[in-house]
């Protein structure tokens, strides 16, 4: 039997789980000749972060899949990730809970930690 082609994937694709009981973890991406844009993480692992971004921003005009940045990690828990990383664009979606209306997922993957001077 052929399975349904409207129904929806619940296989879960990560490697690694993800934290999602968040409070105030940000991150903040600098792209060139823009202005800091900050971010709330809704959840994060080692290797990777989702990125609520409001779908009027002008971020998302600025960025696509498999695109690298420089991200900065604020967690006021002190947990990693926390710092500069390099991440790459992974995937800009609809955000799906009607918590997150009027928003896109932007998920990135973690690529290398930088070294700050």
């Amino acid at each position: 039997m052929s399975k349904d082609p409207t129904e929806k994937m619940t296989e879960e694709k990560r490697h690694e789980s993800r934290s999602t009981q968040l409070q105030n973890y940000r991150v903040e991406i600098k792209l060139v000749g823009e202005p800091i844009y900050q971010f709330r993480v809704v959840d994060v692992s080692s290797k990777g972060a989702g990125l609520l971004v409001n779908e009027s921003s002008r971020f998302l005009k600025k960025i696509e899949v498999g695109q690298v940045v420089d991200a900065d990690f604020i967690s006021p828990q002190g947990s990693n990730p926390s710092g500069l990383y390099q991440a790459e664009i992974r995937h800009i979606t609809q955000a799906d809970e009607s918590r997150y209306k009027g928003l896109r997922l932007v998920g990135i993957r973690i690529r290398e930690k930088l070294i700050q001077a």
